[in-house]
C-alpha cells in the first residue's frame, strides 16, 4: 500500500491508551518499524518495562503540539465508556483515533455525542488470543490478519485512508463493515461461541473433575481452549452487544434441543441424517474459505 499520512514518521506520535495485550502488540510493531510511541496504562510496572525496553518513549507529557498525534485506544469497552470524558482532551487534541473493540454499537453512540465522529474510526482487529495482558503482546499479533475498520456517517475520508495505513502498517489486511451488521456478525462468530465454551467448562467443573481429567482429548482442549480468555472482558462484550447475543443463544438452545429430541426419542436416522446435513455445510465453509476468515474478494490490499 502506498503511504500518504503515515509516510513522515518524525511528523507523528503514536499515543496508546491501553496496555494489554492489543495496546501492547500494536506499539511493539510501531516502535520496531520506527515510529515514536508513547502509552498511557493503570499498570505502572508495564509501563516501565515498556519504556525500559525502547517500547516506548514515554506517557502523555510527551505530547508534542508539534506533531501529528495519533490515538489508538486499546481498552475492554466498559472501562473505555466509563473513562472516554477522561480521555477527552487527548481526543481532541488529536488528529486520527481509533478503538481495538469488538463491539460498536454504544462506541458510536458515544463518539457522536462528543463530535469526534469525522476522525474517530472505529476499528477491531480479528487477531486475539486466549492469553492476556503486555507480557503476552507480540509485535507480530496482526501480521496476516484481518483488521475490521467501520465507515459511518461524518467520518472523513482521510480518516479512513489513514486507517488502512495503519493496519497495513502492523501486517494486516483491512475489511470495511458497517457498525450494526458488525456487532451482529460477531455475536454469532465470536461471542457465541465464548459463551459456549465457558457454559461448557462450567459443567465440567460440577463433575468428579478428578475422573475426567485423564481422559481429556485434543477435542475438548481446542474447543474450549478461549474459555482461558479474560473474564472482564468477556463480561463487557457480552453485555454490550446484549441483544445481538441473547438473540442467537436462543437460536442455539433450539440447535441443542433439536438434537435432544433426536437422542430423546431414539430416531437415530434423523439424526444422522441431521448430523450429515450440518457436516456439507461445515464442509462448504471451508471451501469458500469463509470459516474462520473472510473471501479474499472482500479484502482490502
Amino acid at each position: 500500500m502506498k503511504k500518504t499520512f503515515l509516510k513522515n514518521k518524525k511528523n507523528i506520535q503514536f499515543l496508546i491508551i491501553g496496555l494489554g495485550l492489543i495496546g501492547g502488540s500494536v506499539a511493539k510493531r510501531l516502535s520496531k518499524n520506527g515510529f515514536e510511541v508513547l502509552a498511557i496504562d493503570k499498570n505502572k510496572s508495564h509501563l516501565k518495562h515498556a519504556k525500559k525496553s525502547q517500547i516506548i518513549v514515554g506517557s502523555s507529557e510527551k505530547i508534542d503540539s508539534a506533531k501529528k498525534l495519533f490515538v489508538i485506544v486499546a481498552l475492554p469497552p466498559k472501562i473505555l465508556f466509563r473513562n472516554f470524558d477522561k480521555y477527552l482532551d487527548f481526543f481532541h487534541k488529536a488528529d486520527f483515533i481509533t478503538d481495538c473493540t469488538s463491539v460498536k454499537g454504544s462506541l458510536l453512540n458515544k463518539i457522536r455525542k462528543n463530535r469526534l465522529e469525522s476522525k474517530f474510526i472505529l476499528s477491531h482487529p480479528i487477531a486475539g488470543s486466549e492469553k492476556s495482558g503486555f507480557l503476552n503482546s507480540n509485535e507480530e499479533l496482526f501480521r496476516d490478519k484481518i483488521s475490521i475498520i467501520s465507515k459511518h456517517k461524518g467520518l472523513a475520508i482521510s480518516t479512513f485512508q489513514k486507517c488502512k495505513e495503519l493496519w497495513f502498517e502492523l501486517g494486516s489486511k483491512t475489511h470495511n463493515l458497517d457498525p450494526k451488521l458488525h456487532d451482529k456478525i460477531f455475536s454469532l462468530t465470536s461471542h457465541l461461541p465464548h459463551v459456549v465454551a465457558f457454559s461448557l467448562i462450567s459443567l465440567f467443573s460440577k463433575r468428579k473433575t478428578s475422573e475426567y481429567k485423564k481422559f481429556i482429548g485434543g477435542g475438548l482442549k481446542d474447543f474450549t481452549r478461549i474459555a482461558e480468555s479474560d473474564p472482564e472482558m468477556w463480561e463487557n462484550i457480552f453485555s454490550l452487544n446484549k441483544k445481538n447475543l441473547l438473540r442467537d443463544i436462543t437460536e442455539f438452545e433450539k440447535e441443542i434441543n433439536k438434537i435432544k429430541t433426536f437422542i430423546f426419542r431414539d430416531n437415530g436416522s434423523k439424526l444422522e441424517e441431521h448430523l450429515k446435513k450440518i457436516k456439507k455445510t461445515k464442509e462448504s465453509f471451508n471451501r469458500l474459505s469463509l470459516f474462520l476468515n473472510f473471501p479474499k474478494v472482500f479484502m482490502e490490499k
